[in-house]
């Protein structure tokens, strides 16, 4: 009896999936073969820890904390703020009643440090996300309570009650419009879509509100000078969709937000221009980065 040796593939070659499609491909593909797009090579280096403990010297976890959190404020003063003000924000915090607070949660911080590495579970991933998730709230806390009189913008206080919450803890539409406090700023939107004029929304729909079926639209802000509604943004319960001036109109779903960043007076998202008026960039950046751990 003669047989014809099937050839067999070396599935140890299809070492990754299409990030557009999921579709396996081979090691060395740079596109992918069923939708086309790009492929982005995969780092084999494993992740890097953001907040470096030590836990041979228990008694000097508090203090490494303190030091994380001493950086992490810096970097959120220079991003969302002005550097050059870090001392004045520094000498604040010094003096407040806050300090106080902040050396009984760098204790606590610690004990919650300590029983994570006795579990040995994801240790860096699951320190940095208690300590990242910890920084961010008392951060906002202190900055939005206590140094008003030093912000550049003003950061509405109810941006604190969404601390600590989870997907579908929460209104959508409601935190949306509490974290940019557009009630007070100067830009033109709607949120009931029965009044604003069938014309703009004609607009709006044509020119970059491209949502799926059924995806509920929480607001459109008309960015246009004479108000055509032809440049803006809208936000979803899925994603935000814009156009600036002279620029393609883009969208990025919540789920898929990984770039969110100040770029002087505007907002680097997903490598796109985003830009609306400094104070509005600044509570967009803050919503869409709460939105980004959430989903």
């Amino acid at each position: 009896m003669f047989y014809i040796p099937l050839k067999i593939p070396n599935f140890a070659t299809i070492m990754k999936k299409c990030n557009n499609c999921n579709t396996p491909l081979l090691d060395n593909a740079r596109f992918c073969h069923n939708c086309g797009a790009k492929v982005v090579a995969a780092s084999t280096a494993s992740p890097k820890s953001k907040y470096r403990l030590y836990f041979k010297d228990t008694a000097s976890l508090p203090h490494l904390i303190q030091k994380h959190f001493l950086e992490a404020f810096k970097e959120r003063i220079t991003e969302e703020h002005q550097e050059k003000k870090y001392a004045e924000y520094l000498n604040r915090l010094e003096k407040s009643d806050f300090k106080k607070r902040l050396q009984l949660r760098w204790n606590q911080l610690a004990e919650e440090a300590y029983i994570i590495h006795a579990k040995q579970d994801n240790v860096s991933e699951n320190i940095d996300n208690l300590l990242s998730e910890n920084f961010n709230n008392l951060l906002d806390y202190f900055i939005i309570l206590e140094c008003k009189d030093l912000n550049e913008f003003y950061l509405p206080e109810k941006i604190l009650a969404y601390q600590e919450l989870k997907q579908g803890d929460f209104d959508l539409s409601k935190m949306v419009l509490d974290f940019l406090d557009l009630e007070n700023e100067t830009e033109t939107y709607y949120t009931d879509f029965i009044i604003m004029p069938v014309k703009k929304l004609k607009n709006a729909s044509q020119a970059f509100l491209f949502p799926n079926k059924d995806e509920k639209i929480i607001l459109i802000a008309d960015q246009t000078i004479f108000g055509s509604c032809k440049e803006g943004f809208a936000m979803t319960e899925k994603g935000i969709y814009w156009k600036a001036h002279f620029e393609d109109s883009q969208s990025v779903f919540y789920k898929d937000l990984k770039t969110i960043k100040r770029e002087k007076d505007w907002l680097n998202i997903n490598d796109h221009f985003f830009n609306i008026n400094p104070s509005v960039n600044l509570k967009m950046m803050k919503l869409l980065k709460k939105l980004q751990r959430v989903f």
